[in-house]
């Protein structure tokens, strides 16, 4: 067994479940706006719904934004690594 191989996959597999975790916080994160914004929305009259409206940060084009960023850095997260594992001879001593 590749010891800098294994080290890379181990780190792959790492990396990636916490991005996959940032991902599932900012579903969390976006479903709980969505469930304040329409109770808001419901409750004022609709002569201010305009103004609602344009105070929503929190659209699909902000959420795919932030999407797009945390998947980038947790790809630049693994390249970086594994160009830098490449300066190492791992090994490991089995017991």
């Amino acid at each position: 067994m590749d010891a800098n191989q294994y080290l890379l996959r181990q780190h792959k597999k790492e990396v990636t479940s916490l991005f996959k975790n940032y991902l599932k916080i900012l579903e969390d994160m976006k479903a709980d706006h969505d469930f304040h914004y329409n109770k808001l929305y419901e409750l004022i009259p609709e002569e201010y719904h305009a103004i609602i409206n344009a105070a929503n940060h929190f659209n699909d084009t902000k959420l795919n934004w932030i999407r797009k960023r945390i998947l980038d850095g947790g790809n630049e997260s693994l390249r970086n690594f594994a160009d830098e594992i490449e300066n190492y001879c791992v090994s490991f001593i089995f017991k």
